[in-house]
């Protein structure tokens, strides 16, 4: 099994120059969790999920210890997440992610998914291309079709059996 039978072949994709609001708004329109940062040459440079948006909005006193939030006034949210607005993506969006090529095992992808608890892999071809994702969906997808081989998905239906 390969990456490139499994794998999604749309991306959602961001300028590393938009800005924190600019990323909410796409994120929210496209209906993603994940979406990647590219450069101006359509390189993938970062990703953005939205825990990456969540850990930007909690401050690090209260991720140290949750329980001080319950003690949070109404509006601290808002006036946490307006300090955001002019921050741009390349100033925080995660650097330390793993791209998958086309040609990969799936067994890399699995363990990439596992071990650094990605959930969104960037797929590039041999041009370092951005050509799809893997997510742990595709995962499932390719671990049914190992088991349910007169019923194998199509990955490119979203997972939807024959």
């Amino acid at each position: 099994m390969i990456v490139k039978n499994y794998m999604c072949d749309w991306v959602n994709t961001i300028s590393q120059e938009k800005t924190f609001p600019e990323v909410v708004k796409q994120m929210v329109e496209k209906k993603t969790n994940s979406i990647v940062v590219v450069d101006k040459n359509e390189k993938p440079v970062g990703m953005i999920s939205s825990r990456t948006l969540i850990k930007q909005v909690v401050p690090s006193y209260l991720e140290e210890d949750p329980t001080n939030s319950m003690f949070g006034a109404e509006g601290t949210f808002d006036r946490y997440a307006d300090k955001l607005k002019n921050l741009k993506l390349k100033d925080f969006m995660d650097t330390d992610f793993h791209t998958l090529s086309e040609d990969d095992a799936m067994i890399e992808a699995a363990t990439y998914a596992l071990k650094g608890r990605q959930r969104f892999m960037p797929v590039l071809n041999k041009e370092e291309k951005l050509v799809g994702a893997i997510t742990r969906t595709c995962i499932k997808n390719a671990l049914h079709n190992v088991f349910f081989k007169d019923n194998q998905v199509n990955p490119k239906d979203n997972g939807v059996g024959k």
